[in-house]
């Protein structure tokens, strides 16, 4: 059984941010899974980042390896607004991203996380090894929270699967596809499967709402009034985005209300000319049942004239995430039903931590608690700070390691880097 000082679970943008920061300050730390997995492996090929460029970066503490650095390092077009970020140049900015700041993840899945003797974390991983740690930092992604509507949730996953789940659309050309939800992820789905020859509807409960253009250049009163920010332009948009601890001292229902309702479903205003007309879009719909029927799914959906019964090959739910502790399997019960709750997601203290001592959530199960910056990429930037110096404030053992197996070595300072 090997220990580690710190356990990162998950190699996404909040997992990786975090290493950077840990290791510049010469922490030693094992950061588990495969890097960047449900953007690799699951997110269709030619999406575009809603996200801004300037807002789609990962966080080192210096600031230094971002997406303007990495595309000016590889010759490729950037511009802070108003250019869409393809995945497969922000995949391969992560990778860079990860070279460069010194973090490798090594690759096993954790399976199961304990509480021990002394306070101590235990954990398994797929292939049977097991770990202590001393701080266990929970950095799962949205994964583990993929919402599914009541009437969808009985069909079986050959004819049900959910927008974070797809990758290669090609095998969806000449079917009839009925895409559930008018956020982002439907709306971009939507428009990839009739590129990729598929014959699509999508179903909406409520009018589509598409954001306006995003300008290359805003005159100056342009960002006096609306000045940029994570989220978008504005100044409510820009303390949600830079203040999420002041955000966690407002009441626990408003916190709540806030992230469940603002920045809702929404496209882009470049997914318009690829949807309308191309695809049907029905609106004021909702699904009162569905049924596999002969291979295929029997949707009854009531809207504005009535109900109407639809017949489709495939049904996918571009209908978001909620988040809620009793989804993270790999705690064990005795684990997870130690930690105290807000409603469904844990109470969270100043620097992201659990009722249980140095266990730490970051992303969004931290929403609730500091706003909804921590549902998007750009709010790692907040924890990959806070977290890890916590961490280094209360690690008893020495802040400089030598590299074993899959423990990251502090690097040298990354203002030293070429």
């Amino acid at each position: 059984m090997s220990h580690l000082e710190t356990a990162i679970i998950g190699s996404g943008p909040y997992g990786l941010s975090l290493a950077a920061h840990l290791r510049h300050q010469g922490a030693p730390f094992g950061l588990f899974g495969q890097p960047m997995q449900s953007w690799s492996a699951y997110m269709p090929k030619g999406m575009l980042l809603k996200s801004e460029p300037f807002a789609s970066n990962l966080w080192d503490p210096l600031r230094a390896n971002t997406l303007e650095a990495f595309c000016y390092k590889k010759r490729l077009p950037y511009q802070p607004t108003g250019w869409p970020v393809p995945i497969d140049t922000f995949l391969a900015y992560a990778a860079w991203f990860q070279e460069r700041a010194g973090v490798s993840p090594n690759g096993s899945t954790v399976t199961k996380i304990d509480i021990g003797e002394q306070g101590m974390f235990s954990l398994t991983t797929s292939d049977g090894r097991q770990w202590t740690a001393r701080h266990v930092v929970l950095a799962t992604g949205h994964m583990p929270f993929m919402y599914i509507p009541e009437p969808l949730r009985e069909l079986p996953d050959t004819l049900l699967v959910h927008t974070a789940q797809l990758h290669d659309l090609t095998k969806f050309c000449d079917r009839d596809v009925t895409v559930v939800g008018a956020g982002q992820s439907a709306l971009e789905t939507a428009a990839l499967l009739v590129e990729a020859g598929a014959r699509v509807r999508l179903l909406a409960r409520r009018e589509i709402t598409w954001n306006p253009p995003s300008k290359a250049k805003r005159s100056l009163r342009e960002r006096i009034r609306a000045p940029e920010s994570g989220l978008a332009p504005g100044w409510r948009s820009l303390f949600f985005s830079e203040m999420p601890r002041v955000f966690r001292h407002f009441a626990v229902s408003r916190r709540h209300n806030i992230v469940a309702t603002k920045w809702g479903p929404a496209g882009t205003a470049w997914l318009v000319d690829r949807l309308v007309n191309k695809a049907e879009l029905l609106t004021g719909r909702s699904i009162q049942s569905a049924e596999a029927v002969n291979g295929r799914v029997r949707l009854v959906v009531a809207g504005p004239h009535g109900t109407e019964t639809i017949d489709t090959d495939t049904v996918i739910a571009g209908t978001g995430f909620k988040p809620d502790i009793d989804k993270l399997a790999l705690l064990s019960e005795k684990l997870r039903s130690s930690i105290v709750r807000e409603e469904r997601a844990p109470k969270l203290s100043a620097s992201f931590e659990t009722s249980i001592p140095n266990l730490f959530v970051v992303g969004i199960l931290s929403a609730p608690t500091f706003g909804p910056v921590m549902r998007f990429m750009f709010g790692a930037k907040h924890p990959a700070a806070i977290v890890s110096r916590s961490i280094v404030s209360r690690s008893s053992r020495p802040q400089k390691r030598v590299s074993i197996g899959s423990i990251n070595a502090p690097a040298e300072s990354l203002s030293q880097r070429p």
